[in-house]
């Protein structure tokens, strides 16, 4: 492992600004980013993108002892440009103030501080050929089809080896590294004009996820498991649309906390927000089941890993909800005190030319006592979850009981709390479980929240994703227990035929 990085060698421009900022009576957050990323596309055994790309550059934004504030960015790094943007920075905070702009000298409150990480990676971006790379997905790729005609399979491997180096007036100056690496398979079964699609994935920090066997092991374990439930669902049922006791895997878990619930514990949106009043956070409103926990916050090895946010402030791991009760906030530099909560540093940015926004890293739901079980999650079938369930008692076995399995994405109305997902298939629990194609999952958040009764296994957080917000897109990572229970509720459906 290497203690060095890229963006070590910027100190000069570092220097520059602290001189600029000095001379300008400005506070300022001078933000440089260093990366690289390569991503190959393989569609049934052939190969059909391989690309590299790479960024380097730095954003300058400054501050007027008011509050006023202007940011300028540029794709070169040098202590030439930095005086240079630091001017346009500077022409705009005085727009600001003559347009009669709001005002926020956050900035010029919070501590200094430094900080540097270096993460172990055993495979790190560039320690294998594109040849290789290549070569091996063609491979795996041409594994997953599992020599069934009706199946289609797109693989898509992404590994990014990316760097920052954030500094402010105050002689803050902190170093840090996001790398990250995915592998997804895509499946898609056709027959006689009927098309059913599902998914695998994997995600880590580097290359291990290709090149070490057992990463490729559990890849291949999840992935045949994805390929067949596909062209099972090319002769599955519709299931009836209404209101029933449920069951759900970690990955919708995430996707529930991520969509419905962690963009509206994000401080910057909280005039529009149903956890807000008035701007401000609800603290101490009862907005879930008194066994649920929502967190979010750094995990290092995670896809989502980002420790220091993009204004040069150690990110926290923040308890949302504790005990069904809301607790805190995400909350960056600038909209944390409107706000009424402490800031936690989350503040991200999807480039060193975006100014950062109050974000999610890697958020789940976390329940009380829930109950263990020792299989890996890949080798629980909706068989054996009906067993557990029988054995924990969550469940009598004349019950109705519904399986959602996997997360496709879906809406959400963060202002009414309102949520619409998409899954991958539905099971009607039982001793032979019935597959149904996948249905909508909607409902109140609040309400789905209340309706958890219990957690299965332990918990899994390597739910992966992209998080959108503002036309910024950044990693995001979360999950829950295996499943969580969720109880019938007459404001949660799973739509199908009309019942």
């Amino acid at each position: 492992m290497t203690e060095s990085l890229r963006v070590d060698g910027y100190d000069e421009t570092v220097k520059t600004a602290v001189e600029i900022g000095r001379k300008m009576k400005m506070g300022f957050i001078l933000r440089i980013q260093d990366k690289k990323e390569t991503s190959f596309n393989v569609n049934n055994g052939e190969t059909e993108e391989v690309s590299t790309t790479s960024l380097r550059g730095m954003g300058f934004q400054v501050f007027t002892p008011e509050g006023y504030t202007g940011f300028a960015s540029s794709d070169h790094i040098h202590p030439s440009i930095v005086e240079d943007l630091a001017k346009q920075a500077a022409k705009l905070a005085e727009k600001v103030r003559e347009l009669g702009g709001e005002t926020n000298p956050a900035v010029f409150n919070v501590p200094a501080g430094s900080r540097r990480v270096v993460l172990p990676l055993k495979y790190p971006y560039g320690s294998c050929s594109l040849g290789e790379m290549e070569e091996r997905l063609k491979k795996l790729n041409k594994k997953l089809g599992f020599e069934d005609s009706r199946l289609s399979v797109r693989t898509v491997h992404r590994v990014v080896d990316e760097e920052w180096r954030v500094a402010r007036h105050d002689g803050t100056n902190t170093s840090f590294m996001m790398p990250r690496s995915f592998i997804y398979n895509i499946f898609t079964a056709r027959e006689d004009g009927k098309t059913a699609t599902t998914y695998s994935n994997l995600s880590g920090t580097d290359l291990s996820i290709l090149l070490e066997p057992a990463e490729i092991a559990r890849l291949n374990k999840i992935s045949y498991r994805a390929a067949t439930t596909a062209s099972a669902l090319l002769t599955a049922g519709t299931v009836k649309g209404g209101s029933y006791k449920l069951v759900i895997d970690y990955a919708l878990a995430k996707g529930l906390a991520h969509e419905a619930f962690g963009h509206a514990a994000e401080t910057d949106g909280m005039e529009s927000s149903i956890l807000g009043e008035n701007g401000r956070l609800c603290q101490g409103k009862e907005v879930a089941s008194p066994i649920v926990s929502i967190i979010d916050g750094p995990v290092e090895g995670d896809y989502a890993y980002q420790p220091v946010s993009a204004n040069g402030i150690d990110r926290r791991s923040v308890r949302i909800v504790e005990d069904g009760i809301l607790r805190a906030g995400l909350a960056d530099l600038f909209s944390a005190e409107a706000a009424g909560v402490p800031v936690t540093g989350a503040g991200r940015a999807e480039s060193c030319h975006h100014l950062p926004l109050a974000r999610m890293s890697n958020i789940r739901i976390q329940v009380k006592d829930p109950y263990p079980v020792e299989e890996d999650f890949a080798d629980i079938t909706p068989e054996r979850l009906y067993k557990i369930m029988l054995q924990s008692e969550l469940m009598k076995e004349d019950e109705e009981v519904f399986y959602l399995s996997g997360f496709q994405g879906g809406q959400v109305n963060p202002a009414q709390g309102n949520f619409v997902f998409n899954c991958l298939a539905i099971y009607r629990l039982g001793p032979v479980c019935r597959l149904y194609r996948p249905a909508i999952f909607a409902g109140k958040i609040l309400t789905a929240l209340r309706a958890v009764r219990a957690g299965i296994g332990p918990l899994k957080i390597d739910a992966m994703g992209t998080c959108g917000k503002m036309f910024q897109g950044v990693p995001s990572s979360g999950g829950s227990h295996y499943f969580l229970v969720l109880d019938k509720n007459p404001e949660i459906v799973i739509g199908g035929e009309a019942g």
